[in-house]
């Protein structure tokens, strides 16, 4: 029997929970929620602390990059969200919308009607149906406060919300979180939904390619795995819907399949149903449905690395989510938005560190606005087979000079008489780094990232974009892509706020049956 819905969504991640939310509030619009997780969600994600404890997790899909020349050809890891709630359950929680100019930028690069004025409507309703805890209230950690006063004492101006001109300066960020607990999009969005008869959510099914059909995409094609046996937490399912039998489904749309996998996945299924660069697509012997060689490309994320500092003071257990206080500024004079952000976390960055140093926090200078771009590739034409990933960490040398520079900034910080008692010695990068040529070693031997990754499938409107300013994938009637993906530049700040922004913008876009 064939089996039809108004849209079917791949991926239960941020976006993916926004757009089933926002789109089954028309009772007659019947949505189908696809996830390649276990629709099973371990306690410690409610925790806001132990996010360090869920990287490498069964809810994580452990991507590896290939090697990074431009971190001496080392691999690194690429976490990323897979369970309900996607990487929403992994992340710091951190509610930053980033700078109004970034959006601006968007529009600049083709992606007309998605400028700060146009998307500022978005944020403020996400903000008024779920409101944001303030890192300050909630009985921070001391050290994040010295933090603060060490910015201030630097002359760095104090910002009350990150989320309000300027963003420019020091202060407490904003948290996704409520009662102490994590609110991500799985509590936020999908959870409240899920209730509702028409929609389904299916776990544990993996989509493997997109059926297109004459140049539109009329369904997706997945498997559905059974839920493995033993999994302890709490069930995420709906109360009406049934998991089919394990085994290959088809599934079809009669509106619009939205595929929402995220900055790795996204690119991989469009890749594997034909939707690419014609020559990636004839490697693996497979046919060319749409000819976009922009698929895949342009793929970036936020580089960073740290200055841990042994504390004089002990620091005292997680309260929040590890990082309550960051700074934000520009790597130089002239600059319309920040480029740089210290993220400060009363924690050790690095598991050896942490060993031989437990009292131990961390500063983590950050290239915000990188311009190194890299690439997400087929390794295989297998879809249980992960992507090549290749961020380019550093691939370009203003973010080395950048990231360097952040590292002196921090080590200034640290200098300061407000953060002296959390300052006994340095261990990151340590004494003995003090050149220029030693700090540039020393980035490149340590650089890790956010874990922000974004642009694989680029909106805009000239020929290496995927989608246009709709969110309709170019060639391909019938089909959006709706996540971080899609995003011309990363935000300057952490940029989950900003894709379940894109969702609720997407939803009414979809609902209105438009372009931008």
């Amino acid at each position: 029997m064939r089996e039809e819905f108004d849209h079917v969504i791949v991926g239960a991640g941020t976006a993916g929970c926004v757009l089933a939310h926002r789109l089954t509030e028309d009772p007659d619009v019947r949505v189908l929620l696809l996830e390649a997780g276990a629709g099973r969600i371990p306690q410690e994600v409610d925790d806001p602390t132990a996010w360090m404890r869920l990287l490498g997790s069964r809810i994580d899909w452990r991507y590896r990059s290939v090697p990074q020349p431009g971190l001496n050809g080392r691999v690194t890891r690429e976490p990323r969200g897979k369970a309900p709630g996607g990487s929403s359950n992994l992340n710091l929680m951190m509610h930053v919308r980033g700078h109004a100019l970034d959006f601006d930028n968007w529009a600049y690069q083709g992606a007309a009607g998605w400028s700060f004025r146009d998307v500022r409507q978005y944020f403020e309703r996400i903000e008024a149906e779920w409101p944001t805890s303030d890192g300050g209230l909630g009985e921070p950690n001391p050290a994040s406060r010295a933090f603060i006063d060490a910015c201030v004492e630097l002359g760095h101006p104090r910002v009350a919300d990150f989320n309000s001109r300027p963003m420019r300066g020091v202060g407490w960020h904003r948290l996704d979180m409520a009662e102490g607990r994590r609110r991500g999009a799985l509590a936020s969005y999908l959870e409240p939904a899920l209730a509702r008869p028409n929609l389904t959510l299916r776990s544990n099914a993996q989509a493997l390619r997109l059926v297109v059909i004459g140049g539109a995409c009329v369904g997706v094609e997945y498997l559905q795995r059974p839920e493995p046996a033993g999994l302890k937490g709490r069930s995420v399912r709906d109360t009406h819907g049934e998991q089919p039998q394990a085994g290959i489904h088809q599934v079809y749309a009669t509106g619009e399949v939205i595929v929402a996998a995220g900055a790795i996945e996204s690119p991989k299924l469009l890749l594997l149903s034909g939707v690419g660069n014609p020559d990636h697509l004839r490697e693996f012997g497979i046919t060319v449905n749409a000819a976009l060689p922009g698929v895949g490309e342009n793929f970036h994320n936020h580089v960073l690395t740290a200055v841990m500092s042994e504390s004089r003071t002990p620091v005292l257990a997680a309260r929040q989510n590890l990082s309550e206080s960051a700074l934000f500024l520009s790597s130089t004079p002239g600059l319309p938005t920040p480029d740089l952000q210290l993220a400060f976390v009363h924690a050790p960055f690095d598991a050896e560190v942490a060993g031989e140093h437990p009292e131990t926090v961390s500063i983590l200078p950050g290239v915000v606005r990188p311009a190194s771009r890299g690439w997400v590739r087929l390794a295989q034409a297998d879809a249980l087979a992960h992507p090549l990933v290749n961020p380019n960490y550093l691939g370009d040398r203003s973010d080395l000079e950048r990231l360097v520079q952040g590292v002196k900034l921090a080590r200034e910080i640290t200098g300061t008489s407000a953060f002296s008692p959390w300052h006994k010695q340095e261990l990151w990068p340590g004494p003995a780094v003090t050149s220029d040529e030693e700090l540039r070693a020393f980035v490149r031997r340590t650089a890790d990232s956010y874990h922000h990754h974004a642009g694989s499938c680029r909106m805009g409107t000239d020929d290496l974009s995927v989608v246009d300013p709709g969110l309709r994938v170019h060639g391909v009637r019938g089909l959006r892509v709706v996540d971080a993906s899609v995003m011309p530049a990363v935000p300057s700040g952490n940029p989950n706020t900003a894709v379940a922004m894109i969702a609720e913008r997407a939803a009414d876009l979809i609902r209105e049956g438009t372009h931008v």
